[in-house]
């Protein structure tokens, strides 16, 4: 009788991802302090060159959308960002509505790898704020 069980597969990706979530919002409690205090409608200004403003607020989730005017996005406009927190689980995301839908419906590996690429671009965004804040 064979007693050796087979683990379970979670694939490394996923598990960044889920770490780049969390990575997210701890950055984002750094820029906001407490998230919860956020209303819908604030703008939180603290740098000249982007503005963030609170575009929804749920019991579970805040949305919010900065504007970075220094960096350059599609159609040579300023650099949109919409990041989800989920105040619960304690992560945040960056939302790419676009893509969302299709995602679901592609290969689950493909969508956590480019969702994992996407929020990496957040976590470096958000440091590159903070170093910002800080003077460096």
């Amino acid at each position: 009788m064979n007693t050796n069980t087979i683990p379970l597969y979670r694939s490394g990706t996923f598990d960044q991802l889920m770490e780049a979530y969390e990575q997210n919002y701890i950055l984002m409690r750094r820029l906001f302090g407490d998230l919860r205090h956020l209303q819908s409608g604030d703008e939180c200004p603290w740098n000249a060159n982007v503005t963030s403003k609170i575009i929804s607020k749920s019991k579970f989730t805040l949305d919010i959308q900065f504007t970075d005017q220094l960096v350059m996005g599609n159609k040579n406009r300023p650099l949109k960002l919409k990041v989800r927190v989920y105040h619960d689980a304690r992560t945040a995301e960056l939302l790419d509505s676009v893509h969302r839908d299709q995602c679901l419906q592609n290969q689950a590996g493909k969508c956590t790898e480019l969702q994992f690429k996407r929020n990496q671009l957040l976590k470096n965004w958000l440091i590159k704020q903070l170093n910002i804040l800080s003077g460096e």
